[in-house]
Parts: C-alpha cells; structure tokens; sequence
C-alpha cells in the first residue's frame, strides 16, 4: 500500500459501548502489528488513534500537522507524530534487529518473530547509487579518519527506487493497519484515550475523547476482553500512573538526546537520499551518522532553526547527525510533564558528539557550520519487564498490557521500529495462539 493512501475508519459505523476482543490504543509499529496480527485471527479489534488520517508526504505543511512534542528537559523535546502509523510517518526507516539475548533473559523469546518479520518487510542496504554526493562524501572523510563507516539496514522497498529516492519506498506502519482493517478491524481516528476503565483487578475497556469537529468532543467508552496500550514511550507511562500503577517512572527515563551539524560546500550538487544510511558508534554510547535529508525535509527543518537563507541551497548543504545514549533518570510530574536533569558524563559525552561531528564534516571541507537544537530521539525505559510488566507484557491489572518504546530496557540501545514489530507479534502470540 502507497504511504499516502487514505484509509477508510468505521467512526460513522461504531456504536458507542460495543465490545471488542482487544482494544488497541495507538496505530504506531506495535499497535498496527498487534491489529493485523489479531485481526488475522478472526478477533475483533477496535484500534484508537490520537491522530487524523489524512495523507502524508513530505513537506512543511504535511509533517506540521501531524507533528507534536513532549518536552523532557528544559530545553529538549522528544518528537512524535499523532497520524495512522504513529512515529513511522516521520522515522528514517533504519532497521536494527531485536537482541535476543537480552529479551530472552527477560523471559520474552523472539527468535520466531524476528524470522517472521525479516520475511514479512522490505529490508535492504542501499547501493551507492542510491547514496547522495553529500553521503559519499562524508563515508569519505569519516574513513580518510580512521572510522569505519558502515552502511546501515533500512526498512526501504528498492523496487520504489528505479529513479532515485523515494519517501513511499519507507515501510510504514499504515499499511499493517490497512490489512487488519481488511480483516475486519475497526479504525477510529482523533480519539483521545482518557483512561483505562478497571474492574477490581483486571481491566474491561477505555474511555476516550472523539473529536467529531475542531469543537464538537464527544465521550466515548469502549469495551474489550484484551487492552493493549501502544501508544507511545511517552503516552502510555502517564495513562498508567493515571489507572493507578503509581511506581512507573520511579527509576526515570532514557531519551538519546541527538543534534545535527550541517555545513556547506561549494559545487557539491547534493540530490535527495534516505537519512541515516550509514554511520558508526563511534565511542561508547556516542553514535555519528549521515544526516543528509531530503530537499523538502530539509527545507522545513532549516526554516524551523531561522536559517533562512541556507534553507534554500539544499544542494551543497552535508550533515550528520549525533546521538549520546544516557542512563535512566528524570520522572513525572504530577502535572503530565516529564523532566530530566543531564549527569555531567552526559554533557561530556554531549561535548564530544559535537567534535566528532565538526571533525567529520571539515574533512569533508565543510564551511559554515552550525549544530541545531537538540532532540530526543524517543522515551524509553520507563514500564520494565519484570517490574511492572510480565512475559505475557501485562500489568498488575489482568487483561492490560503495554507494548510501545515505554518497555524497551535501557541497555537496548537501537533504533526501536524494527524490535517495536517483533513485540507486537509476540504479545499477539501469547494473547490468541495460532491453532
């Protein structure tokens, strides 16, 4: 399915307390997998999007409105999109695998799923001719350093590619939701989740806002024998602590802080090309990649800094982007908002990234270089397994389970899409085996 197809919800079509076999809160990588997974078992599932559903492209207008931020610091925020398929209508498609071990000493084995899904979506490790000028260069330069410079696996359909880059190339997770929809799935989007509905121990439905109009809400309740949260690292946490399971975020948070350094040279005629093609850990917790985007993306990031003039000379613009993967910290306050304090290891850390980055790119005879505002790449860490979660990813309360980025363990440090799907299939496994 085209990334930009328009899906057909059932708003129109759904009774306001009908049950439901699972209730999926959140269409991202997990929540779509989990629905197409269940709805290819025959249950029925209600899957509730915060977002619209209008089509995505890239551009300033498209990625403005779907665009929202969680502030995590002062100042550092933490992206996120509200549209059907979540973060993967933003993400750069890199694709790094689920490490067994650490899940397996979990109790969450995932060897199946990871099989499944390598032969499930588009894989692939982009040939040169589908690399920029901008990232040829910059391969250059990091090795003429001493880096290796590895290329990277993307979630990237090459077949899409015969002329060049392609943003519909990227797997997202709208077409998992398009099949359990075909299967018999029910999407609502603009619905808003208030709250898990509990009955004693174990939970029985959600309440949640469906905004019919830019001023019309109607409250809604939905019943359902399984409650799934994926709604994000930083959704679900604070849904949680609101039903009740108060020591969520009691050790904080990870974030991966990341910034861009971006410089110019002359004559380079840079095309478009996928972000974070190649890259390296370049030091412990310290990674440095390619962060070339593509004209329209890049344009809109550099008017959102003030560069107004280079936002229009996309075609000698090279840049990488860093990331410094810290420990757990911060937490919740009881207003909804997240905080976090860096530890000086992390500042230093911050401070190095920054010279890796300027290194690179002047062996690359890069002029003019700036480094962006800092971001947080995704909020993690904060709902363990075997704390607050079982093998079965269900709470204290039976029948609510959560799986998003919130329960992805801080040593595993990686681009979370890919092991995102593999949990989704997991749970769907442990919730309706296959007969």
């Amino acid at each position: 399915m085209e990334n930009n197809q328009i899906l057909r919800p059932a708003v129109d079509r759904q009774p306001v307390n009908q049950e439901f076999d699972a209730i999926v809160v959140g269409s991202g990588p997990a929540g779509a997998t989990i629905a197409r997974e269940l709805s290819k078992r025959k249950k029925s599932v209600l899957i509730l999007e915060r977002g619209g559903n209008a089509p995505v492209k890239e551009g300033s207008p498209a990625i403005a409105s779907i665009l929202n931020v969680v502030p995590v610091s002062d100042n550092m925020v933490a992206p996120r999109a509200f549209t059907t398929g979540g973060t993967t209508a933003l993400y750069f498609a890199v694709a790094e695998f689920p490490p067994l071990d650490t899940f397996r000493s979990l109790g969450i084995e995932l060897c199946k799923e990871l099989e499944e899904a390598k032969r499930e979506l588009p894989l692939a490790v982009l040939p040169d001719e589908l690399l920029g000028a901008q990232s040829i260069r910059l391969r250059q330069s990091a090795m003429e350093l001493g880096y290796t410079w590895s290329k990277t696996m993307l979630m990237v359909d090459l077949a899409r590619c015969a002329s060049g880059y392609k943003s519909e190339a990227k797997w997202n997770a709208r077409s998992f939701v398009q099949e359990a929809i075909e299967n018999g799935a029910t999407l609502i989007n603009r619905a808003r989740v208030r709250k898990v509905l509990l009955e004693r121990d174990r939970a029985i439905g959600v309440e949640y806002e469906l905004w019919k109009t830019k001023k019309e809400v109607e409250v809604r309740h939905a019943f359902g024998t399984k409650i799934i949260l994926a709604a994000g690292g930083a959704a679900s946490p604070i849904l949680l602590r609101d039903s009740g399971i108060k020591s969520v975020l009691n050790n904080g948070f990870y974030c991966h802080p990341s910034f861009g350094l971006f410089g110019t040279v002359s004559g380079l005629k840079t095309g478009d090309s996928f972000v974070g093609s190649m890259g390296q850990v370049v030091e412990d917790n310290i990674g440095v990649g390619d962060g070339n985007f593509p004209r329209a993306f890049y344009r809109m990031f550099m008017l959102s800094h003030r560069r107004f003039i280079r936002a229009f000379r996309h075609s000698r613009s090279i840049g990488v982007l860093t990331m410094v993967k810290e420990g757990l910290g911060g937490g919740l306050r009881e207003d909804g908002r997240y905080y976090k304090e860096f530890t000086r290891e992390d500042v230093s850390k911050f401070k190095r990234a920054e010279e890796l980055g300027r290194q690179i790119l002047r062996q690359a005879g890069a002029r003019h270089i700036f480094k962006s505002k800092p971001a947080a790449s995704h909020i993690g860490g904060s709902i363990r397994i075997k704390e607050h979660l079982d093998e079965s990813l269900q709470t204290e309360y039976r029948n609510l389970h959560v799986c998003d980025g919130s329960v992805i363990p801080v040593n595993v440090r990686i681009a979370p899409t890919f092991t995102l799907i593999c949990l989704g299939k997991y749970l769907a496994n442990r919730l309706w085996p296959v007969a």
